[in-house]
């Protein structure tokens, strides 16, 4: 019997995380591959799992510090062994007491006569975050001579990442008050910090954590807690990211994606004015690009007392950066500049449109959906509400950015394109069946041109799970013949670089039904006897995506800034009964509320009606489609985070992730076949 070290619930000795609350009971390298799976388990560590090791500790003085050489004051007292003192931290500095030579000095540019050689120090009493480094940085507030505020900055490792942070547990603990936080809109956290800080959140964390929904352009915040009179808060290390600025100095970047760039960061003022960080947008060496050259902060500075930047200050920088490139000037983008100065444009909505349509100057871009979907019938086809919407991802639905008649100006769409699509796919027997009733088919087309200046592609991906049912292998047939004949019927329906209509994807999937249903006619099947199976299929045709299903096996889609998203809503009693509007609670009481209403085989054709949606994939995201035995007792809902949130970077590796997801499916439900097929779209702007 294996006991949780988080919630101490028993669990078998072959789990290898907690069956309770999902604490992993081993280390990942110790994972094996299960004695019925299909696949082996990767035995290294995942990437973006171990990336979470390496962190960025901030400690803050909340009042005026004097450091001294011979200081004996504790900073945080971890034990007789590993105490952290500010003389610790600043044996080798000479008269740190004048922030003269340090205030304004940047991160990149610290010499090594800055920086002083310390023990193996912890921040922490429970020697959790261990110092990564030989060196800590003394900042001592170089961003403002007249804060009140001391800084030290600090690289650290994690060693007990299997265990839930403080802050983490804090959130379980105080759910409803974290809830309330995220929805502040009048930013009433600064007038009662007092009380956060009392329950041991430090005010430093609260902005990270009412702007998480702005992930990864803002760090998500890692841990954070309070010792008497210090507040630390742990972030991700991006400390080595490419700076913004660097990649702009460079003259062969197009302008288009500078003033992509900028409109990036306009978009973040409000938010960052709502929780008084917008500091944090005026500090060259605090904007960098991640792998994917999206704009993100190092991380947030809290304003000055008594000071507001102003969105003049904004583009006062980027004038002086800018300069500082060396880059020819561009006089639409001067004039606009000077336009925000004057006070002629006053309003960051204002300031975002203009960019667009400077961005746009050079572009002949048209919409395509419409022309792809004019033999589309109206009550087969579901357009989600602002699909079409690109550069207001931020404001929709967002409480923290200040409303007002420039809402009202058209919004302008710079032309986005591919660049990556990668999928990976498994089924797995489960833990308690001796047959594989699923079945997957994955077929991806890319047609790739590039040459000196550019490279581009383009993506044509049919995309497929079925779960099977009908008795002793029928359950395998039917799955494997709807795949087939679904595969078969759209090599020949399929043949232009626009999504298929939604009548023909109808089509094609009433010509599967018939197929497994005369089959089970010619064999006299009848009955529970007859074989059938459920269906998703998603049809992704560059950035454009059509999904549809019959059945419970669902469609989900991964963002950063919407998280998970269950695309496909189940055909089964219970969700019918709610669609007309029963209680959940009663609908999902009755005996047979799980029973299917829809599956492909069992029944003719005039009983099946698919449901058909058309998207436009509009940011980077990951799509999962998924036999029930994946989505039962809400894993992915409570689970998404650790799971699939990391995978959308490009830096993860896909095949080990879903590996990884299925193991713990495994563990977690394991009472049924596990099938999951992800794929992972990546954009950019189209230069």
């Amino acid at each position: 019997m294996l006991i949780c070290p988080q919630c101490e619930f028993e669990n078998p000795d072959t789990n290898k995380f907690c069956q309770s609350c999902g604490t992993p009971l081993q280390s990942n390298c110790e994972l094996e591959s299960n004695s019925n799976s299909t696949f082996k388990i990767p035995t290294n560590l995942n990437d973006t799992v171990a990336s979470q090791t390496h962190l960025w500790a901030i400690i803050t003085k909340l009042q005026p510090l004097k450091l001294e050489n011979n200081s004996n004051k504790q900073l945080i007292a971890a034990n007789n062994n590993s105490t952290l003192q500010i003389s610790d931290l600043t044996s080798s500095a000479s008269n740190l007491e004048s922030t003269e030579t340090t205030e304004n000095t940047p991160l990149q540019s610290r010499t090594s006569s800055d920086l002083v050689k310390t023990e193996q120090l912890y921040l922490d009493p429970q020697n959790r975050y261990r110092i990564n480094t030989n060196y800590i940085e003394d900042l001592n507030n170089f961003n403002q001579s007249n804060s009140t505020l001391s800084v030290i900055e600090v690289a650290v490792i994690d060693e007990q990442i299997e265990q839930k942070t403080a802050l983490a547990t804090l959130q379980e603990q105080q759910s409803e008050l974290f809830a309330e936080l995220a929805d502040n809109v009048n930013n009433s956290y600064r007038s009662v910090a007092q009380y956060w800080n009392l329950i041991g959140v430090p005010t430093q964390a609260l902005p990270y954590l009412v702007l998480q929904k702005f992930t990864p352009a803002i760090p998500q915040i890692y841990d954070a807690w309070q010792y008497n009179e210090e507040a630390i808060v742990i972030l991700p290390n991006r400390s080595n990211w490419l700076l913004l600025t660097e990649l702009w100095n460079n003259p062969e970047l197009p302008f288009q994606q500078i003033l992509w760039f900028l409109n990036e960061l306009a978009k973040l003022w409000m938010p960052l004015t709502e929780v008084g960080c917008s500091q944090s947008l005026l500090m060259k060496e605090n904007l960098l690009l991640d792998e994917d050259q999206s704009v993100c902060l190092h991380q947030l500075y809290l304003n000055p007392p008594d000071t507001k930047p102003t969105l003049q200050n904004l583009v006062q920088t980027w004038q002086i950066w800018l300069q500082e490139s060396g880059r020819q000037p561009n006089q639409s983008l001067e004039e606009l500049i000077q336009q925000v100065i004057e006070g002629a444009i006053n309003t960051v909505e204002q300031l975002s449109v203009c960019l667009q349509q400077l961005a746009l100057e050079n572009f002949d871009f048209q919409a395509s959906v419409v022309d792809q979907t004019r033999e589309l019938e109206p009550s087969l086809i579901v357009f989600e509400e602002n699909e079409l919407e690109l550069f207001n991802e931020y404001e929709e639905d967002e409480e923290l950015i200040s409303h007002n008649d420039a809402e009202d100006q058209p919004t302008l769409m710079l032309p986005m394109q591919l660049a990556e699509v990668i999928d990976a796919s498994c089924t797995d027997l489960g833990t308690q069946r001796d047959h594989n009733e699923d079945f997957f088919g994955v077929k991806t087309e890319i047609k790739k041109k590039e040459n000196a200046v550019e490279k581009t592609i383009s993506v044509s991906g049919l995309y497929i799970v079925c779960d099977g049912m009908g008795g002793h292998e029928a359950g395998e047939v039917a799955s494997t013949m709807a795949v087939h004949a679904l595969e078969e019927y759209f090599q020949t329906h399929w043949f232009t670089d626009h999504l298929p209509g939604a009548k023909t994807i109808e089509a094609g999937i009433l010509l599967a039904n018939q197929t497994l249903y005369q089959t089970n006619l010619d064999h006299s099947r009848s009955g529970n006897s007859r074989m059938g199976t459920t269906m998703v299929m998603a049809l992704l045709q560059d950035t454009n995506l059509a999904i549809a299903h019959v059945g419970d096996s669902r469609i989900y889609r991964i963002t950063r800034q919407r998280g998970l998203e269950q695309l496909t809503q189940d055909h089964e009693v219970g969700q019918r009964e709610i669609n007309r509007g029963v209680e959940p609670e009663i609908a999902y009481g009755r005996p047979d509320a799980y029973q299917l209403t829809q599956a492909l085989g069992p029944r003719e054709n005039r009983h099946i009606k698919p449901e058909i949606k058309y998207l436009e994939i509009q940011e980077d995201c990951l799509i999962l489609l998924c036999s029930d035995g994946l989505s039962d007792n809400n894993l992915l809902e409570n689970h998404w985070e650790t799971y699939l949130t990391p995978l959308i970077s490009s830096k993860s590796n896909l095949e080990e992730g879903l590996f990884q997801l299925i193991d713990f499916a495994n563990q977690y439900n394991g009472h049924d076949n596990i099938t999951g097929v992800l794929v992972r779209i990546k954009l950019k702007p189209h230069f």
